[in-house]
């Protein structure tokens, strides 16, 4: 029931259809034990030979002139009950139709519904979500849990209402005609249940275990497409199939215990059913004998039973199912119940634009998962219009910069100020509104070139986009594509080369025109010719603005403002190239290092 009640609050909006349908899976019921009481009639009709109809009132004024006009005499019986059958079952199967369509219909809007909150909510979680978590098992259970989820919320309501009101139709027929016999059958009950809870119990922790495993699947499918290239250079092949096949081997193992589980049930549930049948034959026998119960209540007592038992075995079967797509329903609110680290302070100023300056003070941040800061006690200030370099060697905290002056992340101990407001108190969409960003990895999505340059204002027109394009120096190479800015990129905008997918993103920052613009190694990741070229065109960007430039090649940087040294976390120098030079340091070998190495290169 804890599980149940998670989806709720998905099916309370949707509350009228499940009346509608569970009105349906009345009448089928209904249908059920009319039939059931038609089985008397009938047998009742041909071997006692008796006119039950009239005997019995049941054979209103309406039908009986009906059927003196139609002469039917004493097939008055079976002719008025043949044609009662099939009006009954067609009700049945109107109504049959409504509860499918009513319970498809819910399962999927509910579906939907968990499926865009899902989604949204990934996008609510805080980045540090993503470096706990695989992108694999994420997807796992975005696809295959919430699919498992979808069949159970479409069949499981169903049929477990269906058919429980059926057995319970049945049950209503058995205690009316023969309360002894029924109370017998009765007694079956709390073992048939205490099967169910048992088997129920080892199917969920069982499917939970194969859904987690099924992650870990994905992770390895993502992770071998994303690095084929590196697996096949060093002739890994080998080595991540047999990985794979390990932990597909465990997924193997985890879903036969729910098999055998599944397997286990359904024998079960007819082992019980049987014993039922058997003493109802047996007793009813002797009372048919012995002149107290008549053909037609015998036969309208095993029919109950009969039609009882398939929906007794369905709910054994369905147990599986529901239990699978609970497991998976835990797996998925586990996501919905992560809350995002960064919240917003309420009431949170909005932010009009940079005015003074973005203060650091006394700023040390360490992430979650590591125990070592990654920036330890940094004070750094960026004045309006000033170009700052951060250099250091790797691990020395610079990427970390960008992301807490993005509020990606929280600082541990210290503050960020800006125009001297504390970022954590304003708003933070607002905020990175006016901050313009370029990674050495540029991310493009699959959609158009204009729809890509457009991410950070999706109002823009098409000439601020052609605009920005120029600034950048990408419009020549735009213009030049088939369809030019409505090209389609495809995947990650794998048809670019490297420079041109870095034009892209420094035009996509430009096109935002932020008062602090953040350059991450842009250019780290190019050759030399095309990180001259992408130079002069961040060097446009950059004039008259606020920059914070993370760099690795110090040649790029030389003409900052000023040089601001990095290492292990904590800031060792501050200064311009000629300063920093002049005074030694991690600065200076960093520079000789990287001057030596370009000496060499042919």
């Amino acid at each position: 029931m804890r599980g149940w009640r998670r989806f709720l609050p998905y099916l309370k909006p949707h509350r009228i259809r499940f009346a509608q349908a569970g009105a349906a899976m009345v009448v089928v019921a209904a249908s059920n034990g009319l039939i059931l009481f038609l089985f008397k009639l009938v047998t009742d009709g041909v071997f006692l030979q008796s006119d039950i109809l009239t005997s019995k009132g049941l054979l209103t004024p309406y039908l009986r002139p009906l059927a003196e006009r139609l002469e039917l005499g004493g097939r008055t019986n079976i002719v008025l009950i043949s044609l009662a059958v099939p009006v009954f079952m067609l009700l049945k199967s109107i109504a049959g139709y409504a509860q499918n369509y009513l319970m498809s219909w819910i399962g999927q809007r509910i579906t939907q519904e968990l499926r865009e909150d899902l989604f949204a909510h990934l996008h609510r979680l805080s980045l540090d979500y993503y470096s706990e978590h695989r992108a694999g098992e994420i997807l796992a259970r975005a696809t295959n849990d919430l699919s498992m989820v979808q069949s159970t919320l479409q069949f499981a309501p169903l049929y477990t209402v269906r058919d429980l009101l059926t057995v319970m139709t049945c049950l209503g027929i058995l205690f009316w005609r023969q309360a002894r016999f029924a109370t017998m059958a009765m007694l079956v009950a709390p073992f048939a249940g205490a099967v169910l809870v048992v088997l129920g119990r080892k199917m969920r922790e069982s499917s939970k275990s194969s859904q987690e495993i099924m992650g870990t699947l994905y992770h390895r499918f993502q992770e071998s497409l994303q690095g084929m290239m590196l697996i096949k250079a060093f002739n890994y092949e080998e080595g991540a199939v047999a990985r794979f096949k390990d932990e597909n081997e465990s997924f193997f193992v985890e879903m036969m215990r729910y098999l055998r589980a599944t397997a286990l049930s359904g024998p079960l549930m007819e082992f019980i059913g049987s014993v039922i049948i058997s003493g109802v034959i047996y007793l009813g026998g002797l009372e048919i004998l012995s002149g107290r119960m008549t053909p037609g209540d015998f036969a309208m007592f095993a029919a109950a039973i009969f039609v009882a038992y398939a929906p007794l075995k369905n709910l054994g079967k369905l147990n599986s199912e529901l239990q699978r797509g609970l497991a998976s329903g835990d797996r998925i609110f586990e996501i919905l119940d992560e809350e995002p680290r960064i919240v917003q302070t309420p009431g949170a100023a909005r932010v009009e634009g940079l005015a003074r300056s973005v203060r650091l003070e006394d700023l040390t941040f360490r992430y979650p998962s590591r125990e070592t800061p990654a920036l330890s006690g940094v004070t750094l200030e960026l004045a309006k219009g000033e170009t700052v370099a951060v250099v250091g060697p790797s691990g020395s905290g610079k990427s970390t910069l960008a992301q807490l002056l993005l509020r990606l992340y929280d600082p541990s101990e210290g503050a960020i100020l800006i125009d001297g407001k504390d970022l954590r108190t304003l708003d933070v969409r607002s905020w990175r509104e006016h901050v313009g960003i370029v990674t050495q990895e540029t991310v493009l999505f699959n959609d158009t070139v204009a729809g890509n340059l457009a991410l950070g204002r999706p109002g823009a027109g098409r000439a601020e986009i052609e605009r920005a394009a120029a600034v950048a120096d990408a419009a020549g190479f735009i213009s030049a594509l088939p369809e030019g800015y409505d090209t389609p990129l495809g995947d990650r905008g794998l048809r670019l080369s490297g420079g041109q997918r870095q034009r892209l993103a420094i035009a996509r920052a430009v096109l935002r025109e932020p008062d602090l613009l953040i350059l991450d190694e842009a250019t780290s990741s190019l050759d030399s010719k095309s990180e001259a070229e992408i130079q002069g065109a961040l060097d446009a960007v950059m004039r008259g603005r606020t920059a914070l430039v993370i760099a690795h090649r110090l040649s790029t940087i030389a003409g900052a403002d000023r040089i601001v040294v990095l290492e292990a976390g904590r800031v060792v120098q501050q200064g311009t190239h000629r300063q920093l030079l002049a005074a030694g340091g991690v600065y200076k070998r960093l520079w000789e290092m990287q001057a030596g190495e370009e000496a060499k290169a042919p």
